[in-house]
């Protein structure tokens, strides 16, 4: 099968082109910075790294003839949702490609107070509109959100947010691109929206003991009010569209939108989720 990656460059995207790599198949990326995915991923044999102007359907045109599946992993909202939709619209009249896969996230819906989820679920009603085969992963919020407050817990072994409470199944992103190729690859899990959460439920605070076990040290986990919280984060420098979802992330997990799990992880993959526990010792480094 001929496989694209459109966000190839990206954590879960990434995964994807070396998850193909190692079962001995071809893949293509296509990629706006050709320099940084060979940076990324040397020269292998069997992949092929097409500069595309993503937001030039005729050149996407071109980039998907013979391709039988695409991959598309790229943010919901601003120039990246943007250029989802053109992806997607070129997808649909390209003759050789029978699926796209595309991800997604937990809750994708109009009603969610995340406008990640409701971004999401927009992209998802464009793809309707066009009638490409297609289908999403939708992972809840992944073990490398924790990855946020490494310089915090370097500096002060706190980490500050809004949600103290509520939870989520964090889920780790090698986890959401072994699903993800797994639909990718098999014809028998198309035309499905897959919902993939971890193992065990768990708020902030609760994720912060599992960090202080791990270091040896307590962290915990420090609750301001929104003003405070949207000023430290565009503080650090995080621009302000980004601090608004991440603050609607937050009124989700408080509101319980990802307070339950599924087993789907284990149903495509036969084996179970990556613990939280798994991903902190990983990254144990990173927190010190």
């Amino acid at each position: 099968m001929s496989i694209a990656v459109i966000g190839a460059t990206g954590r879960v995207g990434s995964e994807i082109v070396r998850g193909v790599l190692a079962r001995g198949e071809a893949v293509t990326a296509l990629v706006r910075d050709p320099g940084k995915a060979r940076r990324a991923f040397g020269e292998p044999s069997g992949l092929h790294i097409r500069a595309t102007c993503l937001d030039d359907p005729r050149d996407l045109a071109g980039a998907l003839e013979g391709i039988r599946a695409v991959f598309i992993a790229m943010g919901s909202t601003g120039t990246e949702g943007v250029l989802q939709r053109i992806a997607i619209n070129a997808a649909a009249g390209a003759g050789s490609v029978g699926q796209v896969t595309r991800l997604s996230v937990l809750n994708a819906s109009a009603g969610s107070l995340g406008i990640n989820q409701r971004a999401h679920d927009s992209i998802d009603q464009f793809a309707a509109s066009t009638g490409v085969p297609y289908s999403t992963i939708r992972p809840t919020i992944f073990s490398a959100s924790l990855l946020a407050a490494a310089r915090e817990v370097r500096a002060s072994r706190t980490w500050t947010g809004l949600a103290g409470r509520g939870r989520m199944a964090l889920i780790d992103h090698r986890d959401v691109a072994e699903a993800g190729l797994r639909v990718l690859s098999d014809p028998a899990l198309w035309g499905t929206h897959h919902d993939l959460t971890g193992p065990a439920l768990m708020s902030w605070p609760e994720a912060l003991e599992l960090l202080s076990a791990e270091l040896g040290e307590p962290v915990t986990f420090r609750v301001v009010a929104e003003r405070e919280f949207l000023e430290r984060l565009t503080g650090a420098g995080v621009p302000a569209g980004t601090a608004e979802l991440l603050i609607t992330r937050e009124w989700a997990i408080l509101a319980g939108e990802n307070d339950y799990t599924t087993g789907t992880f284990q149903q495509i993959t036969g084996h179970p989720p990556r613990p939280v526990t798994e991903f902190l010792h990983d990254h144990r480094a990173g927190f010190l």
